[in-house]
C-alpha cells in the first residue's frame, strides 16, 4: 500500500534498499554505493541506517524525517538528498566530525527554523529553498568548498549570510525579502547571482566589488531609472548578462530595443540583457539611436540660437 510505512528500526531494513553494487574506491573489496529510500513514508531514521554505512548516495526525499541525525554513521556519503521531509534539527551537520565526505546536500522543503551552522568540510551543494527562513546561526562562519548556494523562497532581509564561501560560483536567492544589494562578503569566484523577486530598490553609495559576476538576475525589483543600471555595470566589471524585466527603468521604454540600445550607447561589451542575445542588428540600432539623439540636440541648439537671434532683434527694433 502506497501509505504503509516503513520500519527502519527493524534489522535488515534497509538492505533491499541498497543499489549499485561495485568496487570500493581502494580497490579492495565491492559493496553497495547506493540507498534509495525516497517516497517510502518513513518518519524515524534508526540505527539500524549503519546496514548502509559503505554508500555514497542516499535518497530520501519526500517522506516525514524530523531528525537526521543517526546519519552520522554514513561517513562515505558524497551525496544527500533530504528534500521535502520535516526536519527540524541541523545538528548532525554543524559538526566537522560528521559527514566529512559530504559534497552534495539538498534540504530544501523541510522546517528549520534558521540557516545552520554548516560545517561539512567538504560541501560544494547545498539547498534549503522552501523553508521560510529569515534567521541565520550565530555560528555561521561560511564554507571553504560551497560552489553552488540555493535559497530560494525564504524570508531573508539582506545578504548578510553571503560570506565566507570562497569558491561560490553561483548563488540562487528569489522570492526573499532582500532590500538592498549589499551585505555579502568573501565570495569573489561567483559568477552568478539569483534576486528575482526581492525588493531591491536602491543600491548602497559603495558596493563591494564581485570581481568574478557574469550574470545578474534581478527581475520584479524595484530598478527605478538607467543610472542604476549603469551602476551595476560600472561596480561589477565582469557582468555581461543583466536581466531587470518587470521592474520601472524597463516598463518605462516603450521597447526593449530601444532600451538595449540606450544601455549599448556605454555599453557595448554586453551579451545578453533582459533575456535578450546581443546581436549586430542591435548593434546597429544602438548606433541609430545615438545618431538620431545627436541630431535630435543639434536641431534643439538650432532651434535655441535661432529663438535667441529672433529675440535679439526684436529687442533692438523696439529700441531703435
Amino acid at each position: 500500500m502506497a501509505d504503509e510505512k516503513l520500519d527502519l528500526k527493524k534489522p535488515g531494513s534497509v538492505q533491499p534498499f541498497l543499489g549499485n553494487f561495485a568496487m570500493s574506491k581502494d580497490g579492495e573489496s565491492f559493496h553497495f554505493t547506493e540507498l534509495n529510500l525516497a517516497n517510502k513514508n518513513i518518519d524515524t531514521l534508526a540505527k539500524t541506517i549503519e546496514e548502509a554505512k559503505e554508500v555514497y548516495y542516499c535518497y530520501l526525499t519526500g517522506n516525514n524525517i524530523a531528525e537526521p541525525s543517526p546519519l552520522k554513521e554514513l561517513p562515505n556519503l558524497i551525496h544527500l538528498d533530504l528534500s521535502k521531509n520535516k526536519i527540524k534539527s541541523l545538528t548532525v551537520f554543524q559538526s566537522e566530525e560528521n559527514l566529512v565526505n559530504l559534497k552534495y546536500l539538498d534540504l530544501n522543503s523541510n522546517q528549520f527554523k534558521e540557516f545552520g551552522a554548516f560545517k561539512c568540510p567538504k560541501l560544494e551543494y547545498l539547498d534549503v529553498s522552501f523553508n521560510k527562513l529569515e534567521k541565520v546561526n550565530d555560528g555561521w562562519t561560511g564554507l571553504p568548498n560551497l560552489r553552488i548556494l540555493k535559497s530560494v523562497d525564504n524570508k531573508f532581509k539582506n545578504m548578510n549570510f553571503i560570506k565566507g564561501m570562497p569558491k561560490l560560483e553561483e548563488c540562487y536567492l528569489a522570492n526573499n525579502n532582500i532590500a538592498s544589494l549589499e551585505g555579502y562578503s568573501d565570495i569573489p569566484s561567483l559568477k552568478k547571482l539569483h534576486l528575482r523577486r526581492n525588493k531591491i530598490a536602491k543600491f548602497p553609495e559603495e558596493m563591494a566589488e564581485l570581481p568574478a559576476l557574469e550574470f545578474l538576475n534581478l527581475r520584479s525589483n524595484q530598478i527605478e531609472n538607467m543610472e542604476m543600471v549603469l551602476k551595476l555595470f560600472a561596480t561589477f566589471t565582469a557582468l555581461n548578462d543583466l536581466n531587470v524585466i518587470n521592474t520601472p527603468v524597463e516598463l518605462s521604454f516603450s521597447s526593449m530595443n530601444v532600451f538595449l540600445a540606450q544601455l549599448m550607447q556605454t555599453q557595448p561589451k554586453v551579451k545578453r540583457f533582459c533575456k535578450v542575445e546581443v546581436s549586430d542588428a542591435h548593434r546597429l540600432e544602438a548606433v541609430f539611436l545615438g545618431k538620431y539623439k545627436f541630431n535630435k540636440r543639434e536641431e534643439e541648439r538650432i532651434a535655441a540660437e535661432e529663438k535667441a537671434k529672433a529675440e535679439e532683434a526684436a529687442a533692438a527694433e523696439q529700441e531703435g
